[in-house]
Order: C-alpha cells, then sequence, then structure tokens
C-alpha cells in the first residue's frame, strides 16, 4: 500500500506534498477490507480498550464534570439523521466536536493512557475520540473502518512527532499538537473522506494545532487535559470542514511557514537536533502502509505516572522479589541511574498534591516499599501524609547520567550491611489479557454484569457495528 508515489506534471515529475502523501495513505488503508494487517487491527482494539479504561477512570474527576457542563451546552448541535448524536464516555450523547473534546479530555486525567515507545506523546486520548466522533456524526457503523482509522491517527500523529523531535517537544505538548493532525487523518478516514478532503483536514488540522508546556506540570494540570480533548475535537473539526470542501495549504506541514518550520524550530534547547526536510520528509511518509506499523510499538501504561518512572519502578520490584530474606527496613539508601532528561523530569522527592505525584519516581518507588503499590488507579491521595510511605522519600535519589537512553534505568539498592543489589530492568509491556482484564475491572464499576458484554463487544469490532460498543458507554450512570 505504497502512498509516496509522484504526480506527472506535463511529462515532471513532481514530489507530492507531505499532506498528500499522508492524505493518500488515509484512503488506500481504507479501500478494502484487507489493506490494514490483522495484527494491527488487533494492537487497535488494544488501543480502543486503553482509552475506554482510561476515559471511565476520569469521567467521575472534576475535569470530567467541567468538561460535560461546557459541552453539553452545545447537546445536538452538528448532528444529522442516524449519525449525529456521539458518543460521551459515561454521561451521554452530544455534537461530534463536544464527544471529542470530552473524551479526549477525561481519558488524560490519571496520566494511565497510552503513550508511544519511540516518542513521548500519548496517542490514544486524541486518535481515539476523533475516529470515534467521526464515525457516529458519518453513520459509519463498521467497527473494522473504525479500528483502521485509529491505526492511520496512530500513524501519522507519532511519525509527525517523532519527525518534528525534541526542538518541538521543548516548548510544546506534542499530543496536543502532533495528536491534532493524528486526529484529523483517523476522522478523514472514519468519515470516509476522499484524498483531497483528507488533503485539507490535515492541512486544516496542522494550522489549529496548539499546546504549550508552560504550567502544566504545575498550577495548570487541567489544561494538560483540555490538551487531549482539544487535540480530539480539532481533528474532528478539521475533517467535517474539509468534508464541506474547505481548503487548506497543501504544504501546511513542510512549508517554509508551516508546522515544522513554526513549531520544532532549531537552538540551546535541543542541541544538535535539527534535521533537513528530506530526512524528516523520511521519517514522516517513508514505508507507509508496507513496513512496521507505529501502532505496533505502543506502551500500556501499567501505572499512573510518568512513563520515565516505569523502568525505576520495575527495577526495585525485581530486587525485592529475588531477595525475599531482606528486610525492608535494612534499606539504607536506594539510587536511581537514568538520562538527564528523565531524571530532571521524574527526580523531585517533594511532593504534597497528585500532580507532583505522578512526576515523582522517589513517590512510586515509595508506594511500593510501603506495600501499597504503584498501580493504583485513581492516585492514592491518602499516601501524601502516610508516614509509611513518606519516610522512604529522603532515601530514594535520581540521577542523571549521560550514558542512559530514554527508556533505561540502573536501581542500586543499599543496605546496612553495605552490601548492595543492582538491577537494569527494561520496561515491561502489559498483555492483551491484562489491558482487557482491567477495563473489565473498571467498566464493572458502572456497568455491573453488563461489563462482560462492553469487553466481547470490543474483541469483536472488526466484525460488529461500534453502535455495540456505544450501547455500552452512552449512560449517565457512568458516572463515578
Amino acid at each position: 500500500m505504497p502512498a509516496t508515489s509522484t504526480t506527472d506534471m506535463g511529462g515532471m515529475k513532481e514530489q507530492p506534498s507531505i499532506a498528500r502523501i499522508l492524505a493518500r495513505f488515509c484512503v488506500q488503508a481504507a479501500a478494502t477490507d484487507d489493506q490494514v494487517p490483522e495484527s494491527v487491527l488487533d494492537r487497535a482494539k488494544l488501543c480502543v480498550a486503553d482509552f475506554l479504561h482510561a476515559a471511565i477512570c476520569g469521567a467521575g474527576t472534576l475535569t470530567g464534570d467541567l468538561a460535560w457542563a461546557y459541552v453539553s451546552k452545545g447537546a445536538g448541535r452538528g448532528g444529522r439523521s442516524g449519525g449525529g448524536s456521539c458518543t460521551a464516555v459515561a454521561r451521554g450523547t452530544v455534537g461530534p466536536e463536544e464527544a471529542a473534546l470530552y473524551n479526549g479530555s477525561v481519558a488524560a486525567v490519571h496520566e494511565i493512557d497510552d503513550v508511544h515507545f519511540d516518542t513521548s506523546m500519548h496517542p490514544g486520548a486524541a486518535i481515539v475520540p476523533a475516529a470515534l466522533a467521526a464515525a457516529e456524526w458519518a453513520g459509519n457503523t463498521s467497527g473494522r473502518r473504525f479500528l483502521t482509522a485509529v491505526a492511520v491517527g496512530y500513524e501519522v500523529a507519532i511519525r509527525l512527532s517523532i519527525a518534528v523531535g525534541y526542538r518541538h517537544y521543548h516548548f510544546f505538548h506534542s499530543a496536543a499538537t502532533c495528536g491534532a493532525v493524528g486526529a484529523a487523518a483517523a476522522a478523514a478516514v472514519a468519515a470516509n473522506l476522499t484524498e483531497e478532503q483528507a488533503r485539507n483536514a490535515i492541512g486544516l488540522a496542522a494550522t489549529m494545532a496548539s499546546g504549550l508546556w508552560e504550567g502544566l506540570n504545575s498550577d495548570a494540570v487541567m489544561a494538560k487535559h483540555l490538551h487531549l480533548g482539544l487535540a480530539a475535537e480539532r481533528g474532528v473539526r478539521a475533517a467535517l470542514l474539509a468534508g464541506l470542501g474547505w481548503p487548506a495549504s497543501a504544504t501546511a506541514i513542510e512549508g517554509d511557514r508551516g508546522f515544522i518550520a513554526a513549531l520544532a524550530r532549531p537552538g540551546e534547547h535541543a542541541p544538535g537536533d535539527n534535521p533537513s526536510l528530506p530526512d524528516i520528509t523520511d521519517v514522516l511518509t517513508a514505508g507507509l502502509g508496507s513496513e512496521r506499523w507505529a501502532i505496533l510499538r505502543n506502551i500500556f501504561k501499567r501505572y499512573p505516572f510518568c512513563l520515565g518512572c516505569f523502568e525505576g519502578i520495575e527495577g526495585v520490584e525485581y530486587i525485592l522479589d529475588g531477595d525475599a530474606g531482606r528486610r525492608l527496613d535494612d534499606i539504607s539508601k536506594i539510587v536511581v541511574e537514568a538520562s538527564p532528561s528523565v531524571a530532571w523530569m521524574v527526580g523531585q522527592s517533594q511532593v504534597t498534591n497528585e500532580l507532583q505525584a505522578k512526576f515523582s519516581m522517589p513517590y512510586a518507588l515509595a508506594l511500593v516499599l510501603s506495600g501499597r503499590g504503584a498501580e493504583h488507579v485513581p492516585m492514592q491521595k491518602d499516601a501524601f501524609q502516610d508516614p509509611v510511605v513518606l519516610r522512604w522519600l529522603p532515601m530514594i535519589e535520581v540521577v542523571g547520567d549521560p550514558e542512559f537512553g530514554r527508556r533505561r534505568a540502573r536501581v542500586t539498592i543499599t543496605w546496612r550491611d553495605g552490601s548492595s543489589n543492582t538491577a537494569d530492568r527494561p520496561l515491561v509491556n502489559m498483555t492483551e489479557e491484562e489491558v482487557m482484564g482491567r477495563l473489565e475491572r473498571v467498566a464493572h464499576d458502572v456497568l455491573g454484569e453488563r461489563s462482560s458484554h462492553l469487553i466481547e463487544s470490543v474483541r469483536l469490532l472488526d466484525e460488529a457495528p461500534i453502535a455495540r460498543v456505544r450501547s455500552f458507554l452512552a449512560s449517565g450512570s457512568c458516572a463515578r
């Protein structure tokens, strides 16, 4: 399914724009049922399950309440007979843009939504809501097309996030910016747009994309939740406008004043990170649909913490499991070595609120050492004052080492007798059964015995209409 062919202009070959190549990929991916590998569709199901878990967990929070108060005022707008009423998870039905905004926002609340191995963005909370809203709006009941839309959206968003690199991520939340472009691609597939319409949707999303880091990990954390909702909403809006014929720049991504030039500028904030346009184009377009799909390298988060904490958690648990005869009281110090950027992000040990906790490896390790465990969703707020937890924080140090890559951490536990144990453990992704199992558990709290039917509907999405999933979700009784 190559999507990079050239265009013949009077005997001369002209390379199409990046938006055109991506749009062609969108259309070709959905052309027939055999265009997308079954392994990719299976992974897309897990991404849908992961999104639903995160969204149900976030629905009953302040973010969920405020988002619903906002979007419910627009209920009924933008609809059309048979497909205009779109699912807001655990609340009800609203218009397509409102549904995408609400669903993306609540899925981001607990820092438990998925992330990608090759880049720091969270694709699912932007892509899945956009694909779902666009499919429902269009009256497209095919679960297989919905899964294709999800896979295509992941591909576009993740490739763009990798291409723009840290020079972009230093200032911009890539889940908001790159996520908006991927959401537009997903919505274009779900709404069955033409290649020209899909190109315009991608171009419109590129010019709408925004999301600054300032304050997101301190006083403006709820704006971070909104970033994912806005990315999904803008993706849907771009697709709906493009479907009406609204034009966009063909070079909105790579143009002199386009997405990359404006939002991925080189500088001291990203030394040595300034690839050429051909290199960027290669990352964005090479092998689309014919080589390894980005969604297959997706990570499902086991813990409601920044991903930078995960290898440290795995290392401590490995040492404790292998040294069962040791008493925890005999620990004198724990040092975690990680890359400088990871150590900066998650090294803080002063924790007074949930936001700080999510970005604190010492706090995550303290939960493990205290016997509470680090997997609980939502965050265990009562632990912020628990002396059994807090006593560990001064013993834990996170240090940066430039020899360590982004996905590596070495844990050393030193005991009072002077001996030590070291672990250098890889991140352990969740299995299919673990992803589905935790969705069923959280869904059982709001759906009771019907939760098993929701799980079965997700498992059969490639064979059944999305309406089977929707019927279990658009109920106000689901809010916790």
